[in-house]
């Protein structure tokens, strides 16, 4: 019995750690943004490697996720999601690659995987306490808190790009 105490103690501290993980990661979305974009890299680089290596080696790990779910996630998990769990986990894999590279982007990239990331966030959040939850909730604000950070340095990049060329050719008078 004293190792299900700690095994649950382990699980509640892991569960804690995430979610102070996440506080920590929207703190530094908005102060340190090079910072949050390197761990979303990581973060989401990892969680492909790790669905990757448990869709072709263990599969069937993924049924527990509905054990905390809420009713809709539980029905589709327990439900359609049995025969299909390698390829639709190796889909998401391949999908948290995308959002991976795309924190390590500009532009239109960057903006992209951002919106990807905060529908993967939201997407999980229903699992419960299999996803940390409201971790996903809070990664998905601090991603979108990069977003918009993002959009009003490319905002004031075009503005001063429109200055600059403004300034180089603003009409001259005719000389007489």
């Amino acid at each position: 019995m004293d190792s299900l105490k700690f095994l649950d103690m382990i699980s509640w501290a892991f569960y804690l750690g995430c979610n102070v993980f996440a506080v920590c990661l929207l703190w530094a979305s908005k102060s340190r943004q090079p910072l949050a974009r390197l761990i979303l890299f990581s973060l989401f680089l990892f969680a492909a490697g790790a669905n990757t290596y448990i869709a072709l080696d263990a599969p069937w790990s993924y049924r527990d996720f509905a054990d905390t779910a809420m009713p809709l996630y539980k029905q589709f998990i327990v439900g359609a999601f049995i025969p299909i769990i390698t390829p639709m986990v190796l889909t998401i894999a391949i999908c948290q690659l995308l959002i991976a590279v795309a924190m390590t982007a500009t532009g239109q990239i960057f903006q992209a995987g951002c919106w990807a990331g905060i529908i993967f966030c939201i997407a999980i959040a229903p699992l419960g306490l299999y996803a940390a939850f409201p971790m996903p909730l809070l990664l998905a604000w601090a991603i979108f808190r990069l977003l918009r950070t993002d959009k009003d340095q490319t905002k004031d990049s075009n503005m001063q790009r429109l200055n600059q060329i403004t300034k180089k050719h603003h009409a001259r008078p005719i000389a007489n």
